[in-house]
């Protein structure tokens, strides 16, 4: 069975012949909780639309480290006039930037013309060179460049971050709707079990009626009791019916198109089995969420940018602005070879350097301020975050617990209005008690299990919600 057809939900119409307690078709194909949570956290929409800002952050970055691509220049400047060619510039150029922030330099150059420059002159068959640019001052550590990159970076795990808020916050809404069809689909199945009760009661006054061993207005308690049932098993089965259209929409396969209905699937909640949650589950977890918590990966993200931020702004208020290039010289007919010889000979290379120093470096000292209070508030948010996700674990972890009690307890009080309930009928049959009480005995049976019925479809909720608080929102929590 592929994930589609498992994926696959329900319509059932309400049926109101009488049938067996709680019982699914032979064919019914179960929907579990965690079949549904993986779907929808893998093809839904929302969720995939939330893994493009993943791949918008990753095109940005790429655009950054675009400020390294090695660049090839050329160009000619040539004027002739009067039948004499004044002059005849030829330059082409590779430069090779790298993380260092030193720039690799090759280039050519030729020069023709009576007119010529003369500090352009170059050997008949052009000028080779071979150098590098080195800063000596700022930009030595980091530079706009690479300062663009780490910002880049730090944006791209910010965007992931953001993808994976998003998806936890969608499937906390998907995991409570879930619950609720749950619930509706077992409040339908057990509506049905009271209208059948119900239905085989008033075919016992009848009978003990017609034989005088009741009284006739036990007839009219039976057939109110029904009919207020069947009121009940109509709103069920309505409440069922909207239930299912709901989690429909939450279904969508790998191509981005709805899944169709399957009528034989019901939701499932096998696999949720309630446990125990002690303080080594919730440690393990409170690890988890520091590794993998959303928020915390956007305020972490946040913290990197502003420690790059500052960084290139502290270089600017106390290191000048210094660059020195360097490139030897050759004659193209004496080959690259030359170069080499050229080094350390004057003459055959050209030397450049460049200082700027701020006097009062105002404007410097005014971005360092601004970077590092920036750096100190995205620390602080850092330390907020991680208190916040630490108490959302623990509180989703007590809510669970708290649950994991009551859904055991409520299961004993189901289990006890049963008993009472089939002790007063016993009464009933041997003429010790009347309709009345049977009645209200079956009535608390409901009551209770409706409530059971509450808590668990709360339970999954719960564990979505613990799911979310941990972090990792298309996996459950191990338990």
């Amino acid at each position: 069975m592929n994930a589609i057809s498992v994926l696959t939900l329900v319509l059932i119409a309400a049926q109101g012949a009488p049938r067996a307690p709680m019982a699914q078709p032979d064919s019914a194909v179960p929907l579990t909780f965690e079949e549904f949570y993986r779907a929808v956290a893998t093809h839904h929409p929302v969720v995939r639309q939330a893994r493009l800002l993943e791949a918008i952050a990753e095109g940005d970055l790429r655009q950054a480290r675009g400020a390294f691509d090695p660049t090839l220049s050329a160009g000619w400047d040539r004027k002739s006039f009067g039948g004499t060619r004044y002059y005849d510039y030829l330059e082409a150029g590779l430069e090779i930037p790298t993380p260092l922030g030193v720039d690799i330099k090759l280039g050519y150059e030729r020069t023709e013309g009576r007119y010529a420059s003369p500090d352009r002159r170059t050997p008949g068959g052009g000028l080779l060179s071979a150098g590098v640019s080195i800063p000596i001052g700022q930009r030595l550590v980091t530079d706009e460049r690479r300062n663009a990159v780490a910002q880049a970076r730090a944006l791209r795990d910010y965007a992931a971050g953001e993808r994976a808020a998003q998806v936890n916050k969608f499937l906390l809404t998907a995991a409570k709707l879930y619950g609720d069809w749950y619930e509706a689909h077992r409040r339908r199945g057990l509506a049905g079990e009271a209208v059948a009760l119900a239905d085989f009661r008033l075919a016992a006054v009848r009978r003990r009626v017609q034989e005088g061993d009741a009284a006739a207005i036990d007839t009219i308690e039976a057939r109110l009791e029904l009919q207020r049932r069947q009121v009940q098993e109509l709103e069920a089965s309505v409440d069922y019916r909207n239930a299912s259209v709901v989690i429909e929409g939450f279904l969508w396969d790998g191509d981005g198109a709805p899944v169709a209905l399957d009528p034989r699937a019901v939701p499932s909640i096998v696999g949720l089995a309630v446990e125990p949650v002690d303080s080594a589950r919730v440690a393990s977890w409170l690890a988890v969420a520091e590794r993998h918590h959303p928020t915390l990966r956007k305020a972490a993200a946040k913290v990197r940018q502003a420690e790059a931020e500052r960084l290139f702004a502290v270089q600017q208020v106390w290191v000048p602005a210094a660059e020195l290039t360097y490139a030897p010289l050759a004659a193209r007919e004496e080959g690259v070879g030359a170069l080499g010889d050229a080094v350390g000979a004057s003459a055959d290379a050209k030397w450049g350097g460049a200082l700027k120093v701020p006097l009062l470096a105002l404007k410097e000292r005014g971005k360092y301020a601004a970077a590092a209070g920036k750096l100190e508030q995205q620390r602080l948010e850092l330390a907020l975050v991680r208190r916040d996700v630490g108490i959302a674990v623990t509180t989703a972890a007590n809510d669970l617990s708290a649950l994991d009690s009551l859904i055991r307890l409520q299961r004993q009080a189901a289990a006890q209005a049963r008993l009472l309930r089939d002790g007063e009928q016993r009464k009933f049959e041997n003429g010790e008690s009347t309709l009345f009480l049977v009645n209200a005995r079956e009535r608390q049976v409901i009551d209770e299990e409706l409530k059971r019925l509450a808590l668990e479809a709360k339970y999954v909720a719960a564990r979505a919600a613990l799911a979310v608080a941990i972090g990792e929102p298309a996996r459950f929590p191990d338990r």
